[in-house]
């Protein structure tokens, strides 16, 4: 066995490569810190006639450019040698992660194999609490393994050859990368030391929103939402003033209801849900004859109805809710419980239910939405919404 603290990756791999033929190198990660704790031990066996193989991970853009570089800089020396280098990198923003840590080396008498969880990294390589497991022996069958396993990923299109081109395109894809994660970092941290209620990061987001002209860019949104308000409020007034409809018809007008929201999932339970159609009916209707406005109210009413029916939790009640007035009332999910947490404002389950919320919390919850619409400057709470469901969704795109 091997780990840092006993015996550095870094000085096992110079071990090995003092006397190496041969040598494979396959990591998720490959920086210049760790890059230049072995490169003046592999320059020197390139220098040798060394035949090398590089692959390396492109996954989270964690990897430099300049140890691309470094390595496609060895191609030529190589060559003269008698030698060679192969460098392949993964693709970018792959389905697959690209995670192997094996360093392989081969010499005139033995061959070693170290496999684990080293990184070429100065962590990987020195600092960091790694353990990885040392092969060694007279003869094995690592190599033809090793090369198969890189033709078979090569040919299928997990990696590719490197050539500078592919480098510069990954390097500038990269710069920008880092600066926007970067910035999320730092609204992050801020975000955690933030007063509950600040709206800082919020309105971060919110200035992003804006100059985002795309559909899902706040002038956009925020129009669709105003369209979708009226068509949303008509079928609710369809499905409470007819009788009972039919399970076809009320799931044709219950479709056309959901269409008009913007909670996500919600149809994959409307079949479940219809079953129960004149339960979800005789809600309606008792929340059209009541004239309250407090949020706790309505909330236990419909929940009192839909505890019936399966498919039917807090966050359908509270997008009926917020159709009715979404000056008054939030839509209460797993984005907008997120968007709270950019305020600092917790204490609310992560996956609202209606088995997790009732409605002194929801009351509560609303509350704090109307005061972080007043900080931000908004109109009213569906804009809110609109923000949260925008903040949740890049959450998800860089992660």
């Amino acid at each position: 066995m091997l780990a840092n603290g006993d015996k550095r990756h870094a000085d096992e791999l110079k071990r090995h490569l003092a006397h190496a033929t041969h040598f494979i190198c396959i990591v998720a990660f490959a920086k210049l810190s760790g890059w230049r704790l072995v490169e003046k031990a592999i320059a020197e066996r390139v220098a040798s006639g060394l035949d090398a193989t590089f692959v390396i991970g492109l996954d989270f853009y964690q990897s430099e450019p300049a140890v691309l570089r470094a390595i496609l800089g060895l191609k030529k020396q190589a060559a003269a040698a008698g030698g060679s280098v192969t460098l392949y990198m993964g693709r970018e923003r792959s389905r697959r992660t690209l995670h192997p840590k094996v360093y392989w080396l081969k010499g005139h008498r033995r061959q070693t194999l170290i496999v684990g969880s080293a990184n070429m990294t100065k962590g990987g390589l020195a600092d960091n609490h790694e353990m990885s497991a040392l092969l060694s022996g007279p003869a094995a069958g690592q190599e033809r393994w090793l090369r198969k396993w890189i033709d078979k990923r090569a040919k299928a299109g997990d990696i590719v050859e490197v050539e500078p081109k592919l480098v510069r395109g990954y390097e500038k894809r990269r710069d920008i990368y880092c600066t926007t994660m970067k910035s999320a970092e730092t609204r992050a941290f801020r975000a955690m030391s933030n007063a509950p209620g600040d709206t800082l990061t919020l309105a971060d987001l919110l200035v992003e929103m804006r100059a985002d002209d795309g559909p899902e860019g706040f002038t956009k949104s925020v129009k669709r939402r105003r369209k979708a308000v009226p068509r949303a409020r008509m079928q609710m007034a369809l499905l409470s003033r007819q009788p009972d409809l039919a399970r076809g018809r009320f799931l044709n007008a219950y479709e056309e209801l959901i269409g008009q929201w913007h909670s996500s999932g919600l149809a994959r339970g409307k079949g479940i849900l219809a079953k129960r159609s004149k339960r979800f009916q005789a809600a309606l209707r008792a929340l059209a004859a009541d004239p309250s406005d407090d949020p706790a109210t309505l909330f236990d009413l419909l929940r009192s109805h839909f505890d019936m029916i399966p498919r039917a939790g807090s966050n359908v009640i509270t997008e009926l809710l917020h159709t009715r007035d979404p000056a008054r009332f939030p839509v209460m999910n797993r984005n907008s419980v997120a968007g709270m947490g950019l305020a600092n404002i917790g204490g609310y389950p992560e996956l609202p239910s209606k088995k997790t919320v009732d409605g002194a919390l929801y009351a509560r919850f609303a509350a704090d939405a109307e005061r972080l619409r007043q900080g931000l400057g908004l109109t009213d709470l569906s804009e809110l919404d609109a923000l949260f469901n925008y903040a949740y969704q890049r959450g998800d795109s860089e992660e």
